[in-house]
């Protein structure tokens, strides 16, 4: 294309031109936005330079001076400035293309377009380079079947040979009836595995009921040799009481006849005074007497109610025995602390009494109206250790009642506390009873679930494995519509087969007989008709 030397199309393009780049680009600022002094004095120079030039050079192409495959004139005097307005120059199409083409603004959408453009042409050459590669593979290969095989391609032609011989071992292996002697076999080995465990359940159980048995037998030895040295214990005390009782009478003896020799020797004077000290003595030992009959009813009493309590508490006689018995124990302790406290007054009471009637007896003689006076206070001093033993009695009863109703509510504490604590073991057995149940439903779902997922799988096991039989039932009646001429081969490979699966049957019975499975289980397995179970 030729350029045209006319002012006024020339002044119309460059005006159409800068309203195009008018409306192509957006001035962003008006100054520079780069400190110029950061990259040195030279650099400023040389950067502001530059600028200067690529400024012009964008002019000259929006006014359309210039070519810009045309180099410019290397002069040695600054260029006379020319209004763009003065200069028409007309660029060929391609040109102004490949301006507008650097010069545009690509959005999103463009750029993407651009992106899949190229990696489809690389996506056509890189399958033009695959086919190509994939021909020349091709005709490599028919030129090595042609040419004779080297020691390694025959080592490769074994190691394939191997590889389709380990093949078709695995598709033995696959075959469905390989598959349900597999399964049969896996069977027998669960039932073996089951009966061993219950036979080992069973003999767990047997031990446990043994050794139940025989704590039970240890228990009960223990609780009869208990109340044996219980009884043993009793009865020493009974004796021991016994022989304190007759040790006592024999001392109360031994005394009263050490007071009658000691009375015979009294002055006649003082017969009378003492005819009432023994008289008073005499009621004092009545007295005694009964207090110590007394005592050893309450004893028995207790002793009565102690054995009733152990009768009737058999299987917690063992913490209330031991408690009772230290009751027991503390009771005739205080009692025979009581009474020997007692005996220790009475005799200083005794001898008291006798040194105040020898010394009554003396000052009679001197004076009777002393003599009376002293009576008098003699009398009033029994009195009032009578009084003083009436009121220990009576605090010892008070003391005793007390003791009791305290051993009373000690009992029914425990009691009490003996039936709270069974009343939260039956609780926590309840709640345990309770989560074992709820555990117990959960696996129950669980395994339901498990079932039916199973069962799901194996009905659409069994629709694919009845497809496929169906399909090779199929195809083999239309293969043996076509090739009746193979009959034999097919009879002959299907003996051969049914042999490999006899042979393959004969050997798996062998492994697991030889690992130990229940050869009653293998029953099914070796009552296999192999023809049937291949042909279903």
């Amino acid at each position: 294309m030729e350029p045209l030397s006319s002012r006024s199309l020339g002044t119309n393009a460059a005006a159409s031109q800068r309203s195009n780049q008018s409306r192509k680009y957006r001035r962003l600022a008006s100054k520079e936005s780069v400190d110029d002094t950061l990259f040195g004095a030279t650099r400023s120079q040389m950067s502001r330079d530059g600028r200067d030039r690529s400024r012009q050079a964008g002019r000259e192409i929006v006014s359309g001076s210039k070519n810009q495959e045309i180099e410019e004139p290397k002069v040695t005097v600054a260029p006379k400035k020319v209004r763009a307005s003065e200069v028409s120059v007309v660029i060929p199409v391609d040109e102004l293309s490949r301006i507008r083409n650097e010069t545009r603004i690509l959005s999103d959408s463009d750029i993407e377009q651009i992106a899949a453009k190229k990696e489809a042409d690389a996506e056509s050459l890189r399958m033009h380079a695959k086919a190509r590669k994939q021909h020349m593979m091709e005709r490599a290969a028919q030129v090595a079947k042609r040419a004779p095989k080297s020691e390694i391609e025959q080592l490769f032609d074994k190691e394939k040979e191997e590889i389709r011989k380990r093949a078709a071992i695995l598709k033995d292996q696959a075959h469905d009836s390989v598959k349900l002697m597999k399964t049969l076999g896996a069977r027998a080995a669960a039932f073996t595995i089951r009966d061993e465990q219950i036979k080992r359940k069973q003999a767990i159980e047997e031990d446990e009921e043994a050794q139940n048995e025989k704590i039970n037998v240890m228990m009960e030895i223990d609780r009869l040799e208990g109340l044996k040295r219980q009884e043993d214990v009793a009865e020493e005390k009974k004796l021991k009481r016994m022989h304190d009782r007759k040790v006592l009478e024999e001392q109360i003896q031994e005394r009263r006849v050490f007071k009658d020799k000691e009375q015979k020797l009294i002055e006649k004077e003082g017969e009378e005074m003492l005819e009432k000290i023994r008289q008073a003595q005499r009621d004092e030992e009545q007295r005694e007497k009964d207090k110590v009959s007394r005592s050893q009813k309450s004893m028995e009493e207790v002793l009565k109610f102690n054995e009733a309590a152990m009768k009737k508490k058999a299987e917690q006689a063992r913490l209330i025995a031991l408690e009772d018995e230290k009751v027991v124990e503390y009771q005739k302790k205080k009692a025979e602390d009581a009474r020997l406290r007692e005996e220790e007054e009475n005799r200083k009471r005794q001898e008291a009494e006798l040194r105040c009637a020898k010394l009554r007896s003396t000052q009679e003689r001197a004076a009777n109206e002393k003599a009376q006076l002293d009576e008098l206070r003699a009398k009033r001093a029994v009195e009032a250790r009578e009084r003083a033993a009436r009121e220990a009695d009576l605090a010892q009863e008070r003391k005793l009642k007390k003791e009791a109703e305290e051993l009373r509510v000690s009992r029914e504490a425990q009691a009490m506390h003996r039936q709270r604590s069974k009343i939260q073991e039956a609780l926590q057995q309840k709640q345990e009873y309770e989560n074992i149940i709820a555990q117990v439903e959960q696996d129950k779902k669980q395994f339901q679930d498990r079932e039916e997922d199973l069962s799901k799988k194996r009905t659409a096991h069994r629709v694919a494995l009845q497809k496929q039989i169906e399909e090779k039932q199929r195809l083999v009646k239309e293969k043996f519509a076509r090739v009746q001429l193979e009959g034999k081969a097919l009879k002959e490979e299907y003996a051969q087969e049914l042999q490999k699966l006899e042979n393959i049957r004969i050997q798996e019975v062998s492994e697991l007989e030889a690992a130990g499975v229940n050869p009653s289980y293998l029953s099914e397995m070796k009552a296999l008709d192999i023809a049937k179970a291949r042909d279903c």
